[in-house]
């Protein structure tokens, strides 16, 4: 019978520990180096013992038991760290540990293969758990609130309570009803902890602010639309699933818990653009889903896509490629099309000219003084050199393949500008103002090529020369004329340049002027050229009036001409060498009358058609407010007034 007993504890047992968790040492030992043993910490041989430093996320107890005895008790004052003191050349440690079978951990196994004095070594102890269902009673004050355990729905509470059978361990539990805050706890679920209650509470609505980075992006809030961030509204207090949405960015899903009274949360989304670069030809053109990149691209954010990347050149056959862009990719691509080259080289006196080389294919070039210009694209090209103190110089060749074209350039001296006149480089500028009238608004950007002005108003003097007499109010010969209409001074610019063998600018047909303003000709200045060079151009120093803030210094106005004209360029110039673009006369423009766009524009000439020209600049009649460089006037282009003159322009092409 005895023997029998004997043979049931022994199965008994056996089949106890098949029931129970294993444990196991993850890895390697790792050898400590920043802990150091006090020497005084001996084994009975009085030796300096080592440590075993073990690791565990196992939250249960654990009993340590070396081969050789324990030098010192265990330390485990940390969580999950257990320091256990040993014989130095100990070969196993026994562990016990509740719940599991006993595990003797081999040193050797795991590196440590000659422990001696002083030595630290750290172990990971882990095991595996195996989940036991147990019946858990969840109490409520709200019947029909629904349970979930980690997020997995349990069933609702019935007569204020609800039993159900999960699994042991740490686990997430959640009560929810609608018009409640909602209740979560996390717990650690044994058979000694299985009975929890909750005490729901009515919501109320919390402020909630939503804010993202970047901005714009959609919040949804239990599945309901809470709008674009940065949002900040109203919205019951309890735990919610948060869904953020914005284009080229990763969405977050997670859950927010919402209090009273308020509520702020910051989000930084995830750009998923991939970048891309695209190397090739300075002239050539990368065409991406309908949009043009002159001489390539350089770190373009995309969507991820498949993009179709076509690069068309001049001389040369396009090149299409297809590319995949993942997601946050970043892909560098070169395509350069093959053209046949050839070089350039340019000798210039003086050597500090400015050389410019423009082919018909869009090519420029430029340099100051020699150069050598090599892969240049086959084909025309007109070249140009510029110095202070030299008159320009032109040339057009023909570049062929892998030819060598040469030009040796000597400058003569003199100027191009024609005497009387100021060259304007143009330029873009700030067309209008906001503190004048509302035909001076809204202020845009205005862009003017090249030409050359009169530096003086016509004078009488210059007006009888060409037209034989004299219509002016005021006589002197050195004073403007004035007393002419509009017609009255295209007549002017007409037979000037018949009479020095100038292409016209204008001609009139079926009653309309006709406006050749690339002719060679002289004309009138239009408002924006106009505009720009009383302004001093690229040299303008922001003067309310052209040359000055100071308007006795720069013009004849009502203040000082003592109600007449005086003789041009009498009083200072402005920062372009102009005379006269404030005061003694207002001068006509070519443009009609009309109303500023504010887009941007170049080289405008204003309305197609009004009942009136503009004129620009004040006069001897003219209040100060009248002669800021912005004033706008008009007249009828028909008649003539004692206070309006004019004065020419010439295109520098």
């Amino acid at each position: 019978m005895r023997k029998y007993l004997i043979i049931l504890f022994i199965a008994f047992i056996s089949i106890l520990n098949c029931q129970l968790n294993q444990l196991r040492i993850e890895g390697k030992a790792e050898l400590q180096s920043g802990i150091i043993i006090s020497k005084g910490i001996q084994d009975k041989n009085m030796e300096q013992a080592a440590l075993i430093v073990f690791l565990t996320d196992l939250d249960v107890d654990m009993v340590f038991r070396p081969a050789n005895g324990l030098v010192r008790a265990v330390d485990s004052k940390n969580p999950g760290r257990f320091e256990v003191y040993v014989s130095p050349r100990e070969r196993y440690i026994t562990v016990n540990a509740t719940g599991f079978k006993e595990f003797e951990v081999v040193l050797s196994s795991y590196g440590i293969r000659r422990l001696q004095s002083g030595d630290v070594y750290q172990l990971e102890l882990t095991g595996d758990v195996k989940v036991t269902n147990i019946p858990v009673l969840i109490s409520c004050n709200q019947n029909g609130a629904e349970v979930f355990v980690d997020e997995v729905t349990q069933g609702k509470i019935s007569n204020k309570m609800l039993t159900m059978n999960i699994g042991t361990g740490l686990r997430k539990i959640k009560v929810v009803k609608s018009g409640f805050g909602t209740q979560e706890i996390e717990e650690k679920i044994n058979e000694k902890n299985n009975s929890f209650n909750f005490e729901l509470t009515p919501a109320l609505p919390a402020t909630v602010e939503i804010i993202t980075e970047p901005e714009g992006a959609t919040v949804y809030i239990d599945n309901v639309r809470f709008g674009k961030t940065p949002k900040s509204s109203f919205f019951n207090a309890g735990t919610y699933p948060i869904r953020i949405e914005k284009e080229n960015y990763e969405p977050i899903n997670e859950q927010i818990t919402i209090v009273e009274p308020e509520t702020k949360k910051i989000f930084t989304l995830t750009d998923i653009r991939a970048i891309l670069t695209v190397k090739t030809h300075p002239n050539a053109t990368v065409t991406i889903n309908g949009r043009d990149f002159i001489g390539g691209i350089s770190e373009l954010k995309t969507a991820p896509q498949v993009l179709k990347i076509e690069v068309t050149m001049p001389k040369a056959e396009s090149i299409t490629r297809i590319v995949t862009l993942q997601p946050k990719s970043v892909e560098t691509i070169e395509i350069y099309p093959e053209i046949e080259t050839g070089t350039i080289q340019v000798v210039v006196i003086p050597n500090d000219a400015k050389v410019e080389i423009v082919g018909d294919g869009g090519e420029y070039y430029t340099s100051t003084g020699r150069k050598t210009f090599i892969d240049v694209p086959t084909g025309e090209y007109t070249l140009t050199s510029s110095a202070d103190g030299y008159k320009n110089y032109e040339a057009m060749f023909t570049l062929s393949a892998d030819e060598t074209v040469q030009e040796q350039i000597t400058m003569e001296e003199g100027s191009d500008v024609p005497e009387g006149f100021v060259f304007v480089s143009g330029g873009t500028f700030q067309m209008g103002s906001n503190d004048g009238d509302d035909n001076e608004k809204p202020v845009h950007s205005v862009t003017v090529s090249d030409f050359y002005i009169g530096k003086y108003e016509v004078t009488q003097a210059e007006w009888e020369a060409v037209m034989g007499s004299n219509p002016s109010n005021w006589k002197g010969t050195n004073q403007p004329v004035e007393k002419v209409s509009w017609y009255d001074a295209l007549d002017y610019c007409n037979k000037k340049s018949k009479a020095e063998g100038l292409t016209l600018c204008y001609t009139w047909s079926g009653g309309k002027t006709i406006v050749n303003i690339n002719a060679n000709g002289y004309r009138l200045l239009t408002e924006a050229e106009w505009e720009f060079a009383a302004r001093g151009g690229t040299k303008s120093n922001g003067y309310i009036y052209s040359g000055s803030n100071n308007i006795d210094e720069v013009a004849w106005y009502y203040g000082n001409s003592s109600n007449k004209t005086h003789p041009v360029g009498t009083q200072n110039p402005n920062e372009l060498g102009i005379y006269d673009m404030t005061g003694n006369v207002l001068e006509w423009c070519s443009d009609w009358v009309g109303l500023y766009s504010s887009d941007s524009q170049t080289n405008p000439t204003g309305a197609t058609t009004a009942s009136k020209r503009l004129c620009r600049g004040g006069g001897l009649d003219s209040r100060t407010q009248h002669c800021r460089i912005a004033c706008r006037s008009c007249a009828k282009s028909g008649s003539s007034y004692r206070d309006i003159g004019f004065r020419i322009a010439r295109s520098a092409k």
